[in-house]
């Protein structure tokens, strides 16, 4: 009976924890489901530079996404690296340049948008944001603006 003791009390366990569950809902779970990338967003000015980087980023991912007829977390992991990107514009028909280029599009319009809405840095930090958008190919943007926030951060 002593050696049976533990194993009860971890069935009695195992039991309550799923019985928690239950009764708090677990069952009915359903994902939140996946933005719609061309659905416009407010810009911000949240005031930080990183904030505002973020903003750039992921609104010019909505911009290429919806330009592509793609999720914006399908696009992002298509960036991941060379062989992702091929593999992505294979499975939707694109050239690589096509791809690219609808990142390059998204990025120059959220960086426009942003420096409408007051939101873009001035001084060196915004020059930077403006020229990675224009000279760096679109693959490394995203990279690129990962490092400037960690500079600024």
């Amino acid at each position: 009976m002593r050696r049976a003791a533990p194993f009860l009390a971890a069935l009695v366990a195992a039991w309550a924890l799923v019985a928690a569950y239950v009764a708090l809902g677990g069952t009915s779970f359903e994902p939140t489901p996946v933005a719609d990338p061309c659905v416009p967003r407010d810009w911000r000015n949240p005031g930080g530079v990183s904030e505002v980087l973020e903003q750039i980023v992921l609104s010019g991912l909505d911009g290429a996404a919806c330009r592509l007829h793609v999720s914006r977390e399908e696009l992002v992991l298509a960036l991941d690296d060379d062989r992702s990107l091929d593999a992505f514009a294979a499975e939707h028909g694109i050239s690589r340049a096509e791809a690219e280029e609808a990142v390059g599009l998204g990025m120059k319009r959220a960086v426009a948008d942003a420096d409408a809405a007051g939101a873009l840095p001035g001084g060196l930090t915004g020059r930077l944001i403006r020229g990675a958008v224009d000279r760096v190919p679109p693959r490394l943007v995203l990279d690129l603006l990962e490092d400037l926030r960690g500079l600024v951060d």
